[in-house]
């Protein structure tokens, strides 16, 4: 179906208008195929979404390898969420737009129902009585988002800080919240079905600000983190939760990423620390449980939102946050050794609204990291998300990259895994048409390096490889999505599997 205005306004009545006297806890699928992008002449950056998006999530939500675009969103005038489709060349169309009374304000995914489509999740307010829900859209490849659970965690105000992470170990993501009028964090387990336990609620000594769940020593059992007034960890074990105070800086955002590339999770916090400057503090991972405070960076204008990416593709992952004024965002490369240093401004029209989160990943295909960012704060505003790509060559464009490694690499070389899903070990076939330097890796969903399964020079032929599903440290990785992504001479092919129980 192409895009027309009489098909377009049709839509934005039925969305914004008629959605309005709905009932609470009723689902509405509207406007598939629909196509919302706002396109000035051939710029493919700015887009038309559903009013008042809040939270922006990115992920392969209908595995077809490219990357799709969910947006929550949360006002007077609308709630709920918007799925928008890759054409895998980084132009994009709404398949869906949900609407759900009291919005979707922290749009997130994971994997809950043990199937190979991840989940959409956000928080969610009910009346009579009044209750703070997780609302969880399960996904099961159909396209088709139309089931949907709210599971319970608490009674009163004010809508609590949520994330995800398999806690105790047994294979199924578990959802967490943290409330910050009662100075208390919580969780509820997945049985392994999607469906979730009542809550556990663990008392803090101050009102958190942001939390974030990781496996930070590597035992296969998510641990939490806490930041406010001060930042804690709590360690997962078989016996409970261990406690750790890492500071007690303010801090107001956790951003959790191996940022020093030796094969495990830092910890990031940023702040707000007295107008105009902002400080980033960095906490080194050095086993055992302990943590090294490097000296912060501190930089001005102060800034709000912040994402952990790498743009450049050396492997040290750097630092973007939202300018405080809403005029565009600051880059900052990682140099190594906790060290940053200032890349760049990229300047955004935010139309007198405000620039909300941000989230960074290759929607192009070309093997670098883009940047999608939310505008909020009006109902009329020509565009509310906006696409920048990056080029590789340190610029941020309105148009997607072409893909022409991709393209190229397709015909020089193929690559095949199988069985998909698999157990235990996965074999990995190569096909090469001619002397190439290989380098074969495994990524998990996140992005993260996992293993390098072959890294050299091979001549034209058959390549039988097999992964046993382990990374670098031989220990076994958790079950769910993983990417078999192969560099030939500089193209890149990549491939998803599945390891299951």
């Amino acid at each position: 179906m192409k895009p027309n205005d009489t098909f377009y306004f049709f839509f934005r009545f039925l969305a914004f208008d008629k959605f309005l006297p709905l009932k609470p806890s009723k689902l509405i699928i509207i406007a598939a195929f629909c196509l919302l992008a706002f396109n000035a002449g051939d710029i493919k950056s700015d887009y038309l979404i559903p009013p008042s998006p809040q939270s922006i999530f990115c992920a392969d939500i209908d595995l077809d390898n490219d990357i799709d675009i969910i947006t929550g969103h949360s006002s007077p005038t609308w709630g709920g969420c918007g799925i928008l489709f890759n054409d895998y060349n980084g132009n994009f169309s709404l398949n869906d737009s949900l609407f759900f009374e009291n919005g979707f304000p922290e749009i997130s995914g994971d994997y809950f129902d043990n199937n190979i489509f991840i989940d959409i999740f956000s928080r969610n307010v009910t009346t009579n009585p009044y209750t703070i829900n997780i609302a969880v859209i399960y996904n099961y490849g159909l396209t088709q988002f139309d089931s949907i659970k709210l599971f319970p965690i608490y009674p009163e105000p004010p809508v609590p800080f949520i994330t995800s992470g398999d806690v105790n170990g047994d294979g199924f993501n578990d959802l967490l919240f943290a409330y910050n009028n009662d100075f208390l964090w919580g969780i509820i387990y997945n049985d392994g079905t999607g469906n979730f336990s009542l809550p556990e609620y663990y008392d803090l000594t101050f009102p958190p600000i942001d939390m974030a769940c990781c496996d930070l020593n590597d035992d296969d059992r998510y641990d939490v983190v806490i930041s406010g007034l001060k930042t804690e960890i709590y360690f997962s074990t078989e016996n409970g939760f261990q406690q750790l105070v890492l500071t007690t800086t303010i801090s107001h955002d956790i951003l959790i990423s191996d940022f020093d590339n030796d094969e495990d999770k830092d910890i990031i916090t940023h702040t707000t620390f007295t107008n105009p400057n902002h400080r980033v503090y960095f906490f080194e991972n050095i086993g055992n449980n302990l943590f090294f405070e490097h000296d912060y960076f501190q930089f001005t204008p102060f800034c709000q939102y912040g994402r952990i990416s790498d743009f450049n593709n050396d492997s040290l992952p750097d630092l973007i946050f939202s300018a405080q004024d809403n005029t565009g965002l600051y880059i900052y490369n990682n140099k190594g050794n906790f060290q940053l240093e200032f890349d760049q401004f990229i300047s955004i029209e935010n139309y007198g609204a405000y620039l909300k989160r941000i989230f960074c990943n290759d929607f192009d295909g070309n093997s670098y990291n883009d940047i999608a960012t939310i505008r909020s704060g009006g109902d009329n505003l020509p565009s509310n998300l906006n696409i920048k790509f990056n080029d590789g060559e340190g610029n941020f464009v309105n148009n997607p990259i072409t893909k022409i490694k991709n393209q190229e690499s397709k015909v020089n070389n193929s690559i095949d895994c199988y069985p998909n899903p698999f157990k235990t070990s996965i074999t990995i076939e190569l096909s090469i048409s001619r002397k190439s330097l290989i380098k074969l890796e495994i990524y998990d969903i996140n992005g993260n390096q996992i293993k390098v399964v072959l890294n050299k020079l091979v001549k034209p032929g058959m390549y039988n490889l097999i992964w046993n599903g382990e990374d670098e440290k031989r220990k076994e990785v958790i079950n769910g999505l993983y990417f078999v992504r192969l560099n030939s001479d500089g193209k890149i092919h990549t491939q998803k599997v599945m390891k299951i129980k």
